[in-house]
Formats: structure tokens, C-alpha cells, sequence
């Protein structure tokens, strides 16, 4: 039977009642041989080691597909979960005649999975797949859109942009993948935009066929004939369209999905959910329309001047706009001036004098239809008149606070302005999100007849997954807690300093001196090779600036977050020098895979909890108190001990990794609530520092 597309490419739907054959019986057999200590993997694999949780998460994972059922898997580091889900996946899916979407958040994860994972499984599997990994389809090259932007290179680009499209053009003659990540040169954003597959743009129609040569469509074919297709969070949610009927399937027809770094979807469905607009995403739009410093721009292939005065007019009206919200918003003798976010309660916090142009603008484009030339010129126009007609409604939106209209207290939406940063001509965005995404998770990804596998190695508080569940609409759905292949008390030791100032005022002189001097004391203690966790990114560069220099005396390299150094390359310079020190914020809390002695020392600087004063913190803590609980032990505390739990499973990747961990905040041993982060990971010894 051949795999039909569902969502994306608008076939129609069928009956998930056709697909519901029992294979258990024939693939469990095939589960435990491939796990077992004598089995498949442990023959092709020369460091294997036989893990009881690894076979006992695959075979719930086969139970979970046959039953179409969903289920939330807790898998400690070192379970090996990639290939405890891949797996019974594939078995299933070939069984079935059905696909598997594997859906991650790291592009780490993702290049383990293609790039190892999924070439071993292929070289060892007694059953034949496929495995494609989807992008974004504007991470391919559209040779049409090419050609065009050849043809018009002087009307849209300056000298160095023609430049580098030339050096597009010359590439795409020898590339055989023709995406973006292909290329080894720089490439300019503005000149990708105009040669790459867009939606509306490169379509079946101008570009399919089967001779096409467009590379994102010969890419569709080929996810055609995939059985296993591997997506990041973000394009997972881009592409699905948040259907809330029986249909089976999410982005195929009758696929299944599992969520691998399961604890970020929250977060990346509520972006897609509402999607916000900043000062310069508009600018970057007229500008692509016509740009009058540079006199380039699409509007000039048409002989139209007063469509380009009013897209003058508009980038005027767009920086007045963002200007006014932030001197609104942000300017005032009553405000904290150190504020990146203000939110907004009332409706009409400023004029919508953007509208009367934007929907001028909207009717002049859709009148300009008759004048193209082309297919893929109207097509180019449509896709403009699309991105402006979204601009128009996101702040109208934002003005009106529409989506709270409807009464239903179990759709509030939080508003808020946000800068870029504290510079008085940083980038200024307008946002929205929905206070609790339980039910849109409830009605679109669990629903009933369909299968979704969420697994991470953090999804439970206090061994339970309550909170997780509760969060993410999943009441109802199955679970299963793994336990960890790893001797926590025999790899780690805790220390806690009891006379640390209590991190209340995070830039208190006081407190900041004694932080300095224990991550120092802690550093020294193993000579370097720690990762330094922190929440507040002035304490980060304050301290490591004051630290830098001695530890260089003492031949210890200091790596800090937001000097310019990429996250990845930062990682790899950690990584190759074992008597390094590594600074970082929010981002390497999670994703940080150095096992061995690199990384023998994690030091917590702070629990993490979140800044209580960021508007979407502040609309859930009080979704929460008006429905008569309690927001510290509701939210603050659960979301503070699961990002905890990220950032203590750094130091532990491997059986014969061994280390400290320094938790520089007095308030877990001093605070009522301090045993339940304690009680969050694996017993070991710990001591109390005076």
C-alpha cells in the first residue's frame, strides 16, 4: 500500500480504522533480539552494554502503537532512548504501512539520529526503510525563483548582493542537495530570500512535474516513499495545521509521532500559536517590496510610483508606530527602566495609525495581479500581499486584544511589548500568548485513534508526572518512568555552602563578591573542567570578567557565554581543552552532552526560577490563584525543579563519568521547598560547606 500525504500536501483523508492490524505478536520477538545481551545491537556494537530499561521503553513504545494510544516516557541519560524508540517505530511502521515522525528540539539530536543512529539501524535491521530528514522548505534553493532573481538582479540587488548571487548561481550547478546548510560560503539573507522555495511561491504547480528539477520538490518526493521522517519542534508545529477532528495522522496520512526532548514543546507550540511581529520584521518586508535609499525592490518590475510612495509612507508610520508603544510603554519615572518586557492589560494601548496604509497597501497589491507577467511573478505579489495581510491582523489583534473576546477563561491570552535590548534603538516586538495550552494539546495531539510517544530525560516532579500531564492536556494518557543505568551516588558528590547570601537581590554587591568566590574555590577544586550554570547574564559577565585573568594565571581558559563565540563552538573549545571552564546561560541548562573528564564540575549559581516579573510568568501564576491554587507550588516550583533537573544531568553522560556538583544557593537546604529539588534527582552523598 502506498503512504499517502495527509496535512501538507492536501490529500484527502482516510479512515484510521484500515490501519489498525495487531503486528505484536511478530514484532515483540524481534525487539528482544535485537536489545538482548547476545542480541542485534550488542554484535555491531563494540562498547555495548545490555540495559533492561532501553528493552523494557521499546516494548512499551510497540504496546503504545498498537493499542493507538499516547504516552509520556521518562528516560534517564544513558537509557539509549534514540534507538528504544527507532526501533519499535520502524518494526511498527513497515508492519503497517504507516510513517514515523520523530520530532526534536537540538539540531544535535537531529544529526545524531541521521548521521549515526539511523545508518547503523539501516546497516543492521533485518527489515529495509527509509529515512529522510525534513527541513523547512526555505532552507531549499528554488531554481526559478533563481533564475527570476538572475534576470532581475538589477532592479532587486545592490553590487554585493549581485555578487553573492552568483555565487549562488554557480553553486547551485554542482549541488546535489541543494540546501542552504550545503553551502561553504557566506551567504546574504536578503538575497536567499529571493531564490529560496516559499510557500505560495514554489509550488506544485510551477515547479513539480517529474522531471522538476527543484530541489525542495524532488525533496517531497522523496519523503513520499520515507518511513521514517525526522523534524525539529518548530517545523513540526509550522506544518501542522491544528486540526481537531478523527482524522488520523498529524503531517501524513495515518503517521504517528514521537517527541523526543519532549519538556520544549510546550513553549514552541505556544509560538506557533500566536505568533508575534517586531518593528523590524515589518521593515524588512517593505524594504523587500521597494526600498527607497537603495531604489531596489519586487515593486520595481512594475510600473507603479504610487505604490511605492505609500510603502515609504508605511515605513515611516512603522517606526512611529513601535516608537510611540515603547515611550508608552517604557519611558516613564514610574517604570523599572531595566525592563525588557511591559505588558499590556487594556485594550487600545496606542493608536493603530498603520492600518489605514497597511489596508491601502493590501488593495493596490491585490490590484496589480492583472499587470503580471507571469505565473511566478503573481505568485512572488500573493505571497507579499499574504505577509502584509498577517502584519495587518497581528496588530490589530495586539490593539484589541481579540483573542480574549470570546469570554472562554480557558483561552486567555497574555499581551506584552518586548525589546531587544536596552539600546534606545533596539528592535521592538508586539506578543501574545495563550495562558494554558492544555486543551489545544487535548483536542490536536491526543486525540483519540492516534499515537504520540513524548519522551525526555525530565518529565516528572517528585516521581510523578502530574504536573507534565496536566500542562500539556494529557490526563488521560499512559506513563512510564525508566530508571537511570548510572550509580548517581557512586559517580557524584553535592556540596552546599550554608553561608552564602540568599539570592534576592542578584546584584548585591555582597552577594555577588561571595558567588565570585565559591565558583572560583569550586573551580580550583578540580583544576578547571566545569560548566557554571547561571540565570542572570549581567552576573555571568560581571563575574567572568573579574575571573578571567586569574584563572588564565593559573592556566585555566575561561569561556563565557555572549562574547561573541557561537554556543556550538564554545562547546567544542570546552571540549578540547580539558583544563577549561565553560560560563553559560539558559541555553546550557540543556543539550550539553561532554561526557569524560572535560566535564567533571557542574556549579548551579542559582535555583532556577523564573523571573516572576515576565508578563506570561505573571498571567499563569494568576490563571492559577483565580482558580483558587496556589502559583508557587502550581508553577514557580515545578518549572524551577525541571529546568534543575536539566542542568544536573550535564555531569553524568556516561557509566564511568565521575564528578561534583556545586549548588551555590543556600535556599535549597535553608527553604521548606528546598528538599523537593533534592528529592528530584538521584540519591548520592551531599555536604554542607561552612
Amino acid at each position: 500500500m502506498k503512504i499517502l500525504f495527509t496535512n501538507i500536501f492536501n490529500i484527502n483523508e482516510i479512515n484510521n480504522s484500515d490501519y489498525k492490524l495487531n503486528h505484536t505478536e511478530e514484532i515483540l520477538p524481534e525487539i528482544k533480539r535485537f536489545f538482548s545481551e547476545d542480541g542485534i545491537l550488542s554484535e555491531n556494537s563494540e562498547n555495548f552494554e545490555y540495559r533492561k530499561s532501553q528493552e523494557e521503553m521499546s516494548e512499551a513504545i510497540l504496546k503504545n502503537l498498537n493499542e493507538c494510544s499516547h504516552i509520556f516516557i521518562e528516560a534517564p541519560t544513558g537509557v539509549g532512548k534514540s534507538f528504544a524508540y527507532l526501533v519499535p517505530s520502524i518494526y511498527f511502521a513497515k508492519k503497517n504501512e504507516r510513517k514515523v515522525i520523530v520530532s526534536t528540539y537540538t539540531i544535535n539530536l537531529q544529526e545524531q539520529l541521521i548521521n549515526n543512529d539511523i545508518p547503523l539501524l539501516k546497516k543492521i535491521l533485518p527489515v529495509e526503510f527509509k529515512a529522510k530528514l525534513l527541513k523547512g522548505r526555505n532552507n531549499y534553493l528554488c531554481p526559478k525563483r533563481l533564475a527570476k532573481a538572475m534576470e532581475l538582479s538589477n532592479t532587486l540587488f545592490e553590487t554585493e548582493e549581485q555578487i553573492n548571487l552568483q555565487n549562488i548561481y554557480r553553486w547551485s550547478k554542482e549541488t546535489t542537495d541543494g540546501t542552504r546548510s550545503d553551502i561553504d560560503f557566506h551567504v546574504d539573507d536578503i538575497v536567499w530570500d529571493n531564490v529560496c522555495s516559499e510557500r505560495g511561491i514554489c509550488t506544485n504547480k510551477t515547479c513539480g512535474g517529474e522531471d522538476t528539477k527543484c530541489f525542495y520538490q524532488k525533496a517531497k518526493r522523496e519523503l513520499a516513499d520515507s518511513d521514517v521522517i525526522i523534524v525539529n519542534h518548530h517545523l513540526f508545529f509550522t506544518l501542522f495545521d491544528g486540526v481537531s477532528d478523527d482524522r488520523a495522522g498529524y503531517l501524513y496520512k495515518n503517521d504517528f509521532v514521537i517527541f523526543d526532548e519532549a519538556h520544549t514543546v510546550e513553549q514552541v507550540a505556544t509560538d506557533h500559536i500566536a505568533p508575534g511581529v517586531s518593528r523590524e520584521m515589518i521593515k524588512y518586508h517593505l524594504n523587500k517590496l521597494y526600498n527607497h535609499q537603495k531604489k531596489r525592490g519586487f515593486l520595481l518590475t512594475f510600473p507603479s510610483l504610487h505604490i511605492q510612495a505609500m510603502v515609504q509612507n508605511l515605513a515611516d508610520l512603522n517606526r512611529e508606530f513601535f516608537s510611540k508603544l515603547r515611550r508608552n510603554l517604557f519611558i516613564s519615572e514610574n517604570r523599572d527602566n531595566k525592563s525588557l518586557t511591559a505588558r499590556v492589560y487594556e485594550k487600545d494601548v496606542e493608536e493603530n495609525i498603520m492600518k489605514p496604509e497597511l489596508d491601502n497597501l493590501l488593495s493596490n497589491l491585490r490590484a496589480l495581479r492583472k499587470n503580471c507577467e507571469d505565473e511566478m511573478q503573481e505568485n512572488e505579489l500573493n505571497e507579499f500581499i499574504a505577509k502584509f495581510t498577517e502584519f495587518n491582523f497581528i496588530i490589530e489583534d495586539f490593539l484589541k486584544q481579540k483573542k480574549n473576546d470570546n469570554g472562554n477563561s480557558g483561552n486567555e491570552f497574555v499581551y506584552w511589548v518586548e525589546l531587544s535590548s536596552q539600546k534606545p534603538e533596539s528592535n521592538v516586538s508586539i506578543c501574545s500568548s495563550p495562558v494554558d495550552i492544555s486543551e489545544y494539546f487535548r483536542d490536536n495531539i491526543f486525540r483519540p485513534g492516534n499515537s504520540t510517544v513524548l519522551t525526555s530525560a525530565t518529565l516528572t516532579i517528585n516521581n510523578s508526572f502530574e504536573y507534565f500531564k496536566k500542562r500539556l492536556g494529557g490526563e488521560n494518557t499512559n506513563e512510564l518512568k525508566l530508571s537511570s543505568p548510572f550509580e548517581f551516588y557512586k559517580q557524584v558528590k553535592i556540596f552546599i555552602p550554608k553561608n552564602i547570601p540568599l539570592p534576592i537581590m542578584e546584584n548585591n554587591e555582597i552577594y555577588s563578591e561571595k558567588l565570585k568566590e565559591w565558583i572560583l574555590y569550586f573551580v580550583r577544586y578540580t583544576g578547571g573542567k566545569a560548566l557554571v550554570l547561571f540565570t542572570n547574564s549581567l552576573l555571568l559577565k560581571n563575574i567572568g570578567s573579574e575571573l578571567k585573568d586569574i584563572l588564565a594565571e593559573e592556566e585555566i581558559t575561561l569561556f563565557q557565554q555572549g562574547t561573541g563565540v557561537s554556543r556550538s563552538n564554545m562547546l567544542r573549545l570546552f571540549k578540547e581543552n580539558v583544563n577549561s571552564v565553560l560560563f553559560g546561560l539558559d541555553s546550557f541548562w540543556m543539550g550539553v552532552d561532554v561526557p569524560g573528564e572535560t566535564l567533571s564540575n557542574l556549579i548551579i549559581t542559582r535555583l532556577p526560577f523564573q523571573v516572576p516579573s515576565h508578563p506570561v510568568v505573571q498571567a499563569k501564576m494568576e490563571f492559577i490563584e483565580k482558580k483558587g491554587g496556589n502559583s508557587f507550588f502550581e508553577y514557580s516550583l515545578p518549572e524551577a525543579i525541571l529546568k534543575f533537573r536539566q542542568g544536573i544531568g550535564r555531569l553524568i553522560r556516561h557509566k564511568t563519568d565521575k564528578g561534583i556538583i556545586a549548588i551555590l544557593d543556600s535556599r535549597i537546604i535553608s527553604k521548606q521547598y528546598g528538599k523537593y529539588f533534592l528529592n528530584s534527582i538521584d540519591e548520592c552523598e551531599i555536604e554542607i560547606v561552612e
